[in-house]
């Protein structure tokens, strides 16, 4: 049993991974040039651009944290304790759900991919 649950952790991580990885660098790519044209008085606005800047790279380093995550799980499958903190497993766990579930509602309601199909506002 200790060996599927190696696997099974690594699938979550992996997800997880996917999903911090995937969803703010799509949204970063799709927006940036209309963040970097939004302006106050006439001057643009770079504290938001930079505080947006330092989110996706903290979700980068989330995502490379999994990618470790997942590959641990698989190398200590067959260990009782897989070597992986609980904090870690169950972050990854609760918020990859929550993601997923908001997802799956989002296409039901709308018959669109949540967060891929979001368009810029119009100024």
């Amino acid at each position: 049993m200790s060996s599927t649950k190696g696997y099974l952790w690594s699938l979550t991580f992996f997800l997880t991974a996917a999903i911090y990885g995937s969803i703010p660098t799509y949204l970063i790519v799709t927006f940036w040039q209309w963040l970097n044209s939004l302006t106050f008085d006439g001057e643009p606005i770079y504290t938001l651009t930079l505080f947006v800047l330092f989110m996706w790279i903290i979700s980068l380093i989330v995502t490379l944290i999994y990618l470790v995550a997942m590959v641990r799980a698989i190398i200590q499958r067959k260990n009782e304790d897989l070597g992986i903190p609980k904090g870690v497993k169950y972050f990854g766990l609760v918020s990859t759900l929550i993601i997923v579930g908001f997802m799956i509602v989002w296409f039901i309601l709308f018959q669109q991919i949540a967060f891929f199909s979001m368009t810029r506002p119009i100024l």
